[in-house]
């Protein structure tokens, strides 16, 4: 079956075939439903566009992302050179400028990405979930359902023990989804309620039932600051919140919901074909989970979907993204730049991709923590011989470790 345009669009930026066709499905069953507000778009390609745009931003204006292009362009210093603590903030970076660079890869940059993918996915399950629940008289006919950046919250402000009570800064990012239904004033003022039914908080890996609910139960104490859904804005006097407790007390009335992946690994197998520069490796295609999505209620109004992807498939995706993401840097860079003699041969997006893994490569050999050297490792080897491989070593991959058949 020939699959639709945007699923290879989306195929070729995460490495996944079979993920980018549930993601497909996912966007394409909000998209169809009235009850269900994104961010605009009227297309699976706007949202995904979106969804990695916005990622990508974030990625730019974080105070690091300056960091990755000179990474790229200008890499490390040598080898050989002496311990360096100060750079130019312009060229070479420094021994702590590629230690928070590496830091960055890692802890942002691929969580930031598998966060975006995550959420796209949690779509269909959680429409599901609604349906269902309406369909039992457990949620109103007239349920909206709010998700991602359509939703703001304002931030919890400290205050000294003298002032007391509670103040709020500006609007930022809030839940991942809000089930919520517009209710009329009881008196009558043309003063409109929100009634918010539901909270739901998407994770890209295993997090304890106490870790998501205590993070839900944030989002519900900052609701009381107000809430903006789109455009409208919504104070605090027009908010009417269900009455929770504890984690332990939780009563029936607002719906909790926390979306994780699956356990399941990626398989380890592989081969490997000589070609005209060298040996590559081979990994089997990815396919289709063997499990389907799993809707478990824990507690009254206490729901975990367990999607059927897992964190490894996630995680794989992720480091894809910034793969991918690291080829548009190369494009950039090497647009208008000669080539190194050796990368003639190579396209600018092809040089991104082999700046970054060269760069891993030196950046260990640099004045940096140990963690930090771990991580430019298992970066290094991930890019090189691939996520099922490479995630799980420490010590840096060769071709040699994974010999052939014959030899």
């Amino acid at each position: 079956m020939k699959q639709p345009l945007v699923d290879n669009n989306i195929s070729s930026i995460i490495g996944n075939q079979p993920l980018a066709s549930a993601i497909h499905s996912s966007v394409t069953s909000a998209l169809r439903c009235p009850f269900v507000h994104l961010v605009s778009g009227k297309t699976v390609r706007d949202i995904f566009k979106h969804s990695l745009d916005a990622a990508i931003r974030d990625i730019e204006k974080h105070p690091r992302g300056k960091l990755f292009r000179r990474l790229i362009e200008y890499g490390p210093r040598n080898p050989d050179d002496p311990e360096t603590l100060d750079g130019d903030n312009e060229t070479t970076l420094s021994d702590p400028e590629c230690g928070s660079c590496v830091e960055f890869i890692f802890s942002h940059m691929i969580n930031r990405f598998k966060g975006e993918l995550s959420e796209l996915l949690a779509l269909d399950s959680c429409i599901k979930l609604f349906q269902q629940l309406r369909r039992n008289g457990r949620l109103p006919s007239d349920v909206q359902l709010y998700w991602g950046e359509t939703i703001q919250e304002r931030r919890k402000l400290r205050v000294s023990t003298k002032e007391g009570g509670m103040r709020w800064g500006g609007f930022t990012k809030g839940a991942d989804g809000l089930l919520v239904d517009q209710v009329s004033s009881p008196k009558n003022d043309s003063h409109d309620f929100l009634n918010v039914l539901g909270v739901i908080e998407v994770k890209s890996m295993n997090r304890s039932k106490r870790e998501v609910l205590n993070q839900i139960n944030k989002h519900i104490t900052r609701l009381k600051g107000g809430v903006k859904l789109g455009e409208k804005e919504w104070a605090s006097g027009n908010l009417l919140l269900a009455p929770f407790r504890t984690i332990k007390k939780a009563e029936s009335g607002l719906l909790r919901v926390m979306i994780l992946p699956s356990t399941w690994k990626l398989s380890r197998k592989w081969s490997s074909e000589k070609t005209d520069r060298g040996r590559i490796m081979i990994f089997p295609k990815p396919s289709e989970p063997s499990m389907q999505t799993e809707f478990t209620e824990l507690d009254p109004n206490v729901w975990k979907i367990t999607l059927a992807w897992s964190q490894e498939s996630l995680n794989q995706a992720a480091y894809e993204m910034t793969f991918w993401y690291m080829s548009q840097v190369g494009k950039h860079v090497y647009a208008n730049s000669k080539l190194p003699k050796s990368w003639e041969y190579m396209t600018p997006a092809q040089a991104g991709y082999n700046a970054i893994k060269m760069m891993l490569y030196y950046i260990p050999l640099r004045y940096i923590s140990k963690r930090q050297e771990r991580l430019a490792t298992r970066l290094y080897n991930v890019y090189c011989f691939g996520y099922p491989l490479g995630v799980d070593s420490n010590e840096v991959l060769w071709p040699e470790d994974f010999p052939e058949e014959d030899e």
